[in-house]
């Protein structure tokens, strides 16, 4: 630990990890670096230090096109001093607490949110010596250092030292949605955690205060919590990892991360829900009464929490052309008797926001340029997507085992992954999973497999069996067998656990299940415009098995409610088909055009990549 001088030591670090790595979640510790971190001193009593700046500045990656722009939106500017007063606010009220016990001992039960003065909130039974460290006798707390450990998709990581012998972790999200969208995916995070933490007894980071705007005194929404030390999960996945040729070894090392993984998520499907939405503490949801859930005998549990609006990102995403009012007709809370509404919420979203766009674009007031075609498919498809809506599964099935479970509102957990899971060495190595962003409550026939183990593509469970001449292929194709068939692994390993531990659950994996929700999954995972098109590719093709379906009693109407003529086929093709070539062509389409860091400036030096006429950079030709 490098020692406090006349200032505040500020550390920066910038990430030289593979790409693989670079959306990680390390709160335990700083990334490893091939370089020394950059040092910065600065007063605490100096809030303009200009040697502040670079450590709000987004500094682990590059853009390739409008890339000061795209840094400018994950500048996290926030006020030190501000912490340190919501840190020591921290220290007052955990010091009130004890002697509140000491006062009434063996009253227990779990102490509700405090709303605070200050416009924090704070969860007083987190708030313990242990948990936050104690200061001696007239000692005021002080922020003796400072490091920036994690700059990812949605948010700034810091972690926090002070003088009570405790450090924090320090989140704060980028602005870049709107204020409500922040606020409520904030709120929403901190209840599903506490949630976690209090109902499953799951293992994850204690939540100590947190901020849902930027009019708490530090300056910015902000989420206060535990500092884990430990190792990621990440480090033990090796998804391409080949067969042991004696016995099953390799099964074993991939169990070993999907195992945990998936009891977390059998976990968090344990409890069904009265509704669908996203959860919130009980006073932030003061459109209705009704406690999340029934049959809570802890009566200090029975009503801390309430659903509200679903925080699922792709509801908020890029919705800035929209009314707030008409985004709130489509963001829930839904009724537990009506699942499939929340596939026609999202469609009837996303065509009225496509349709608002359009209007802006139309009228010269769009804040970026936009192709008219985009726009107008995706009304069409998002139209069409609400169309089939009611029909895409017939929620009387017989066919269908456990239908009433695959139904029932469950909690739907976006980011189960390795990167989200930290190995707590102080905790015998105990694995916790560290954030709930934009977790919501849905039915488990709409939620897809995580993205670590996710495969569309074509399945092979034996490559001797299933690829003829196998061993006569040339070495190249060889490869490209062996990736589909390891991915076809890992998704059925992970397929097989969950048949372990929610055996109710598993027939949402199979196939025509599956095909079913993928127009809804393909509409929840759009990042980009052109997207639309895989949307409208998944209803074509629902087209072409509905009849089969229908027999089967898989779906809801006998014909396929949705009339596709000839010429919008052909279209299509031939836009989807433009769309994968300019994906093939587009260097670093899978990160948006972002590179990490180091790799930019390798790239850079070695004049892989070169600035063109707009300031942009290009790959040289």
């Amino acid at each position: 630990m490098i020692q406090r001088r006349s200032g505040l030591l500020i550390q920066a670090h910038r990430s030289a990890l593979a790409p693989s790595m670079a959306r990680s979640r390390q709160f335990s510790r700083v990334r490893q670096i091939s370089s020394k971190p950059t040092e910065a001193y600065t007063r605490l009593s100096d809030d303009n230090d200009p040697q502040r700046d670079a450590f709000f500045k987004y500094s682990w990656g590059t853009w390739l096109k409008n890339d000061r722009a795209e840094k400018e939106k994950r500048i996290t500017t926030f006020s030190i001093e501000g912490l340190t007063d919501v840190i020591s606010e921290l220290h007052i009220q955990s010091k009130d607490n004890q002697k509140t016990s000491a006062s009434a001992p063996g009253e227990g039960g779990i102490s509700a949110p405090s709303y605070n003065p200050n416009l924090t909130v704070s969860l007083p039974h987190n708030l313990t010596a242990s948990q936050i460290g104690s200061l001696k006798p007239n000692e005021s707390l002080k922020v003796t250092a400072m490091a920036s450990i994690h700059e990812g998709k949605h948010h700034r990581v810091y972690k926090v030292d002070t003088n009570a012998e405790k450090s924090f972790v320090l989140r704060i999200p980028y602005p870049m949605d709107s204020e409500l969208s922040i606020s409520q995916r904030l709120k929403s995070e901190v209840a599903t955690m506490d949630f976690a933490q209090l109902k499953l007894g799951l293992k994850v980071p204690k939540i100590y205060c947190y901020g849902a705007n930027a009019l708490n005194p530090v300056r910015q929404p902000f989420i206060l919590q535990e500092y884990i030390e430990g190792r990621l999960l990440m480090r033990d996945w090796t998804p391409l990892e080949d067969d042991a040729k004696d016995g099953k070894a390799h099964l074993a090392k991939l169990n070993k991360v999907i195992e945990p993984l998936s009891q977390f998520q059998a976990k968090l499907l344990s409890v069904t829900f009265n509704k669908f939405g996203s959860l919130y503490f009980a006073k932030d949801v003061s459109e209705s009464q009704d406690p999340a859930y029934s049959g809570e005998k802890d009566a200090s549990l029975a009503n801390r929490w309430r659903i509200g609006y679903s925080v699922e990102r792709c509801l908020w995403r890029q919705k800035s052309a929209l009314l707030l009012d008409e985004l709130k007709k489509f963001v829930g809370p839904w009724s537990s008797e009506k699942p499939m509404d929340l596939v026609k919420d999202l469609g009837q979203l996303e065509s009225e926001n496509a349709r608002a766009r359009l209007a802006l674009q139309q009228a010269d007031a769009s804040p970026s340029p936009v192709d008219e075609s985009f726009l107008n498919g995706q009304i069409r498809a998002f139209e069409s997507l609400a169309k089939v809506s009611d029909s895409l599964f017939n929620t009387k099935s017989s066919v269908i085992p456990n239908m009433e479970e695959l139904l029932k509102p469950r909690l739907y957990h976006p980011d189960l992954d390795p990167m989200n899971v930290i190995l707590n060495e102080n905790d015998g190595g105990e694995p916790y999973l560290l954030d709930f962003e934009s977790t919501t409550i849905k039915p488990f026939i709409l939620q897809n497999s995580p993205q670590f183990v996710a495969y569309d593509g074509p399945k092979l469970y034996n490559l001797r069996q299933d690829v003829e001449n196998y061993k006569d292929l040339p070495d190249a194709e060889k490869v490209q067998y062996q990736f589909m068939y390891k991915r076809t692994r890992n998704q059925h390993l992970w397929e097989s656990a969950l048949n372990k531990n929610f055996k109710t659950l598993i027939s949402a994996v199979a196939p025509p299940v599956k095909l079913l929700r993928t127009p809804y999954v393909t509409c929840v995972e759009r990042k980009k415009d052109a997207e639309y098109l895989l949307v409208d590719e998944s209803l074509i093709q629902l087209r072409e098995v509905w009849e089969v379906f229908a027999k089967n009693k898989l779906v809801a109407s006998a014909a396929f409610p949705l009339d596709f003529s000839e010429d919008h086929v052909k279209q299509h093709a031939t836009d989807l088909n433009a769309f994968h070539e300019k994906l093939i062509k587009s260097p670093f389409a899978a990160t948006q055009g972002w590179i990490p860091q180091d790799m930019f400036d390798n790239l850079v030096k070695a004049g892989v990549l070169v600035k063109d006429a707009n300031g942009d950079h290009v790959i040289k030709n």
